[in-house]
């Protein structure tokens, strides 16, 4: 079979390219968001394959039939943008759908992740069954990735199957692998982690809005005395004044000092 012939187009969709093959000649491309992949210790860049600007690392280990749900196979600074992705995904049992609960285009209808890939894609936005790949079968580039159930909203890697690559998928295999299934566990672990720190950020932002707007209202010049005393006294009882924040967490109140707890004897 003669070789696919390589293409210097840099960045761009690649839509005609993801059904051609993928080329056997590679360049010095984007780092991998895989830790280990890059051409030396030192370097920022690696080794990808010019039709597709996929990892040639990765393509070896897809080819192999390699699936990794393991967070921390990516690089630190991807590893939150991963539990971000796994945590807009429904993820249920390996042979299910996990629907896509993100962000979905109101005048396509597609649905679609925010994500800025600098060397692979001039677009911002990327179909969620391709960042799955990425974070599951590797970093492929634009390569095309099509599903056996033929659902648009699913990002189950277990149904995907990149194209034109020579990806190797034992689906039996894949089911009874302890492996996988522990990294699956640990995936779901994190998700919800990462959500519940989420939260908290966002009540801590909350509570920095309200606690800003009840100061202005205080010390505002123009505020009448009567209107800053009932303000004041309010914040007071309630515990929800300026003075009764967490100085080393900013948005937070501290704990009530009152305790009905009997004190410790001595």
């Amino acid at each position: 079979m003669s070789e696919a012939q390589p293409s210097r187009k840099v960045g761009g969709h690649g839509y005609g390219r993801r059904s051609s093959n993928l080329s056997n000649t590679a360049e010095e491309g984007e780092l991998c968001i895989y830790t280990g992949h890059s051409i030396g210790r030192f370097s920022g860049h690696s080794m990808r394959f010019d039709s597709h600007q996929a990892c040639t690392r990765c393509v070896a280990a897809a080819r192999e039939g390699r699936m990794s749900f393991d967070i921390d196979r990516l690089l630190k600074r991807e590893r939150k943008r991963a539990l971000k992705f796994w945590s807009q995904v429904d993820i249920s049992d390996p042979d299910e759908c996990w629907m896509w609960n993100g962000c979905i285009n109101k005048r396509t209808k597609q649905p679609q992740f925010a994500w800025r890939r600098h060397g692979i894609s001039s677009s911002t936005q990327h179909h969620p069954q391709r960042v799955a790949m990425w974070f599951s079968w590797g970093d492929l580039g634009y390569t095309g990735v099509k599903t056996t159930c033929g659902n648009k909203y699913c990002c189950n890697p277990f149904h995907l199957i990149p194209q034109n690559v020579g990806v190797f998928v034992d689906n039996d295999s894949y089911m009874e692998s302890f492996e996988l299934a522990c990294q699956l566990h640990t995936l779901k672990q994190q998700v919800a982690e990462y959500m519940i720190e989420q939260a908290l950020k966002q009540e801590m932002l909350d509570q920095s809005a309200d606690i800003d707007g009840r100061a202005d209202l205080v010390l505002n010049p123009n505020t009448e005395f009567g209107d800053r005393f009932e303000a004041v006294m309010t914040d007071l009882l309630t515990g929800n004044h300026i003075t009764q924040t967490d100085p080393d967490q900013p948005g937070l109140y501290r704990k009530p000092t009152d305790t009905t707890e009997e004190p410790e004897e001595f």
